[in-house]
């Protein structure tokens, strides 16, 4: 007798030996009930499980990283207010100063409309020649005569020395003002470019663990569409035999 039921190719055979093989195993792997849920691919969850996990951990990382940046803004602009508000205190001191010093009511030269002879009350009665309420116009010193002149060069002097000494002080100041202006605009340009640094590194972090899920995804689909065309072909009806 004549075995017509059988393959007469050897490769055909082999082929259909290895598909029944992976059906099995397939079989084995969904219809475990202690391991599955009917119609869930139980390591696909896993593995969405898993990217779940790491984009929470990733945007953590990142607001872990907003907050540290944010501290460090605050924290370089209260330096910034604490240098302002210095600053203001200082020109509120020289400009008091200046009035103090320039701004007497003995130096006033405005009239006062409540006491007229305010002026004339303030010239004594004549003492000496010497007198200092008293220059050239009102015929009391001439030229040649000035007894004091000494004294007015040693304090025109003084006054100079003053002045330059003072003036070379609120160069230096303004110098190490400039410089530390300079050092803050430095430091607010580095915090920003490490926070350029940081948010290019998470973007990439998040896309490459975007494209591994996808392609998890993909990859769960094609085998779950593979293991239905296998499905189909190994219970459909075969050819009757002769």
């Amino acid at each position: 007798m004549y075995n017509i039921g059988l393959p007469s190719d050897l490769k055909e055979m082999a082929a259909i030996e290895a598909r029944r093989n992976r059906e099995k195993e397939r079989q084995s792997r969904f219809f475990n009930v202690r391991n599955r849920v009917m119609g869930v691919d139980v390591e696909a969850l896993n593995n969405q499980v898993k990217e779940q996990k790491l984009q929470e951990a990733a945007e953590r990382s990142k607001e872990a990283a907003y907050g540290i940046y944010q501290m460090q803004y605050d924290l370089v602009a209260q330096m910034l207010e604490k240098e302002q508000a210095e600053q203001s205190r200082g020109l509120a001191k020289k400009v008091q100063e200046f009035r103090e010093q320039k701004q007497q009511l003995k130096s006033s030269y405005e009239f006062d409309l409540g006491n007229p002879v305010q002026l004339w009350n303030e010239f004594p009665a004549h003492l000496r020649d010497s007198d200092p309420y008293y220059g050239p116009a009102s015929l009391q010193c001439f030229s040649g005569e000035d007894l004091d002149r000494a004294m007015c060069l040693r304090m025109q002097q003084e006054q100079f020395k003053y002045n330059l000494e003072k003036q070379l002080e609120e160069k230096q100041q303004a110098r190490a003002d400039e410089k530390y202006a300079d050092m803050l605009s430095d430091q607010l340009c580095l915090a920003a470019d490490m926070r350029t640094s940081q948010l290019a590194k998470m973007e990439e972090f998040s896309r490459i663990a975007t494209m591994t899920a996808m392609a998890n995804i993909n990859k769960a689909q094609a085998e779950l569409s593979e293991f239905s065309n296998l499905h189909q072909q190994t219970y459909s009806p075969l050819s009757p035999s002769v």
